[in-house]
């Protein structure tokens, strides 16, 4: 039986979460199931599931976030109830006959709607904390958005244990599965690195106080004044709001790094940008997965990374990758210059990643978990609508 499932994303970017969903669509499609996507508007994701050929359809719903005035949040509730409706008509129009319905993300209810409206099971994708990774509240109080994923999923996907551990406050442990996120890994890759010229970092992501790039600047600065080290280069990649990328142009300026800093903006093929790279640095308040950190591994590259959320699962200290302490600038800086002063480092940590990111993260790890548990949502489902005839 050739599964049919739809999919939920909120934003319309290609950004980690809907890097994820996209590999996952394309290797599902190679297996037989056959996906469809509802997405609130036309981007780079739209262009790429076009371009795979999975059909997709957009309607212009809102996140149930606590982030505007009371008559706003009240405007978009309201408009949301139209839509959940025109996407549920929409479905029963075109007579698709959904198997499951797969919500990737926390901060929408639409899979939850339509699970209850056409009867079919519905597995939900838990990605991020909320407050603590992405300062985003719920319309309701935690307890009460925990409560209705557990009673309104047949199963509950989370990226990571920290994130799992999160969420178990709220969420029956059994309901909740980890299965981390993949990426297609080369068997593999030639590498050379770099044992002289300015040590190549990048940072990776969306510019935002999240992501923490002004804590690496402030940690370049250090080095560069009090270690008198200056023989490096930073790639920020990435985009945001025009503001804050803005005030971080300045940090660089007034800490005299403008010959050190270099911002790249977006990059669509980030992974033909890491060919260049040396190091990856993350430095992010609370990862719940970190797809970044995975691609800097499988790139063979070291990573030195905040010690929070996810990544301290990914990383194992100096073996994998090396963890400093978050917050902490100075530590930061010394574990930079540990590596810029041993460069051989670079390739027994870079090589030591790759093997345990092939054999952890692969996108097709990732994708036969998850198709699992659409198994089993099916042959669950399937056991109670019979349960209710009897």
């Amino acid at each position: 039986m050739q599964l049919k499932v739809l999919y939920i994303t909120h934003y319309h970017f290609l950004y980690g979460a809907n890097k994820s969903l996209l590999q996952l669509l394309i290797e599902l499609k190679n297996r037989g199931v056959k996906p469809y996507v509802i997405v609130p508007r036309k981007g780079s994701l739209t262009d790429e599931l076009e371009a795979n050929q999975i059909e997709y359809f957009v309607f212009k719903f809102y996140n149930w976030l606590n982030q505007d005035t009371f008559l706003i949040s009240r405007l978009k509730r309201f408009l949301n109830n139209f839509m959940f409706f025109k996407a549920h008509r929409t479905l029963l129009n075109k007579r698709i006959k959904i198997d499951v319905i797969h919500t990737n993300t926390s901060v929408t209810n639409l899979g939850a709607y339509l699970s209850i409206k056409i009867k079919a099971p519905h597995v939900w994708h838990i990605r991020e904390y909320g407050e603590e990774d992405f300062n985003i509240k719920y319309y309701y109080d935690i307890k009460k958005v925990g409560h209705y994923f557990d009673t309104n999923s047949e199963k509950v996907i989370t990226v990571s244990n920290d994130l799992k551990e999160y969420y178990s406050k709220y969420i029956p442990s059994h309901k909740m599965k980890v299965i981390y996120n993949g990426i297609p890994i080369r068997k593999e890759l030639n590498k050379s690195y770099n044992y002289k010229d300015p040590l190549r970092i990048a940072i990776v992501g969306v510019v935002s106080k999240n992501k923490n790039q002004i804590e690496l600047i402030k940690a370049l600065s250090y080095l560069k004044l009090t270690k008198k080290n200056s023989n490096f280069k930073l790639y920020i990649i990435g985009n945001g709001f025009s503001k804050y990328v803005n005030s971080v142009k300045k940090q660089v300026k007034d800490l005299s790094l403008t010959d050190n800093v270099e911002f790249i903006g977006y990059v669509s093929d980030v992974e033909g940008y890491l060919k260049h790279i040396d190091l990856g640095v993350i430095c992010s308040k609370r990862e719940a997965f970190g797809r970044v950190t995975i691609e800097f591994m499988a790139n063979k590259i070291p990573v030195i990374a905040s010690d929070t959320g996810a990544t301290k699962e990914i990383i194992v200290n100096k073996e994998l990758g090396i963890l400093y302490k978050y917050g902490n600038i100075e530590d930061l800086a010394q574990k930079i210059d540990r590596i810029e002063n041993n460069r051989k480092s670079l390739k027994e940590i870079g090589e030591k990643a790759f093997v345990y990111s092939r054999k952890n993260f692969s996108s097709s790890l990732n994708t036969q978990k998850i198709y699992d548990e659409y198994k089993s949502a099916v042959k669950n489902n399937e056991t109670s609508y019979h349960e209710l005839r009897d």
